[in-house]
């Protein structure tokens, strides 16, 4: 009867998602010409080339739309998921395993981050400015939401003061396990926030990663729980039809910042944070490159880069690679984090 559970979580995620795409990309569309600069209508001049193209002097869509749809979408299918499951096997309600306390704080932090990225896209919005909350402002709001989530699981018991390690068996880490786990959930929420700017990247590396996420727990016997990755699996299969390149609608930042919870919060509920390792592959890619870049110019005072450019897919343009084939390359390298976190599940 769980299997039901997940299939109807997977497919009320896809059909509620898919159904509000429908109604917001002709909604979104209708505006953008609404308020389409005046300047669009003017005849060619010296300000305004005769070959100018009409949709790049358009007002950009709303940063919010998409993810909130993906939000909405995902709410929906869990809550209609863990209830059929618990209708089917009531014992889930109980205190063995927690589960309803871990699957309701894994939902909850990846909201708080979703809504870390609500205010960067609000901020953005107002501001007429590309970059939207200071990095400062950004980097301190990211950590009161994976502590705010640390808190509930230390306050439940249910917070691993350690990590498995292939080959090595279980490695306590005392006092430095939420000081880890902290990091780890404000690196990858950066890293995974820097995809977004190409379409397709965070929606279709996060489906992968999620249906990893779903095989991990049913190999670790966390099965119940995976109605959620199931659920954004879904969810993120219906996005990703106008997020494709050319994408009709972007998650922005709350959208990606909302996965990037999930992908974090999800495994340090279950009790196995070392899982976001491998399936955040290329995440840590982007956010590690990115990260080197920035060290390597503050040590060399400004004179001396890494690389050309960075995030990763940024590098990949510039030598010539289009965005199909970007999002190919990093669909693969989210399919192999997967399957490296399968086998890490089942070795482990």
């Amino acid at each position: 009867m769980i299997r039901f559970a997940l299939i109807v979580a997977s497919t009320l995620g896809f059909l509620l998602t898919a159904a509000m795409g429908n109604l917001m990309v002709p909604l979104l569309r209708s505006l953008q010409n609404r308020n389409r600069p005046a300047q669009t209508q003017q005849a060619p001049g010296p300000d305004r080339p005769e070959n100018a193209d009409p949709e790049l002097e358009r007002p950009a869509q709303p940063p919010t739309m998409g993810g909130l749809c993906l939000m909405v979408g995902v709410l929906a299918a869990v809550g209609v998921g863990w209830t059929a499951a618990c209708v089917a096997e009531p014992q889930l309600l109980g205190a063995e395993g927690l589960l309803s306390t871990r699957l309701l704080i894994a939902l909850f932090g990846a909201l708080l981050f979703g809504g870390v990225g609500l205010a960067d896209d609000i901020a953005r919005i107002r501001r007429r400015s590309p970059l939207g909350l200071r990095r400062g402002t950004r980097l301190l709001l990211e950590a009161g939401a994976g502590a705010v989530v640390l808190v509930l699981l230390g306050a439940n018991g249910c917070l691993a003061g350690g990590m498995a390690l292939p080959g090595a068996g279980y490695v306590g880490l005392g006092v430095l396990a939420p000081l880890l786990w902290e990091a780890d959930l404000v690196a990858l929420a950066e890293s995974v926030r820097i995809t977004d700017e190409m379409d397709g990247l965070c929606c279709g590396t996060a489906f992968a990663a999620m249906l990893g996420l779903m095989l991990c727990m049913t190999v670790l016997g966390w099965f119940p729980l995976a109605v959620l990755p199931a659920a954004l699996a879904g969810a993120l299969m219906a996005f990703l039809l106008w997020n494709f390149p050319p994408a009709k609608l972007r998650l922005g930042s709350v959208g990606s910042l909302f996965l990037a919870g999930a992908l974090g919060c999800i495994p340090l509920c279950i009790g196995w944070p070392d899982l976001a390792l491998p399936l955040g592959l290329p995440y840590w890619l982007e956010g590690g490159m990115v990260f080197l870049q920035i060290v390597i110019y503050k040590l060399s005072h400004g004179r001396k880069q890494l690389f050309r450019t960075a995030p990763l897919h940024r590098w990949m343009e510039v030598r010539g690679s289009g965005s199909v084939q970007i999002f190919y390359a990093f669909c693969a390298a989210a399919l192999l984090g997967a399957a490296l976190a399968l086998q890490w599940a089942k070795i482990s």
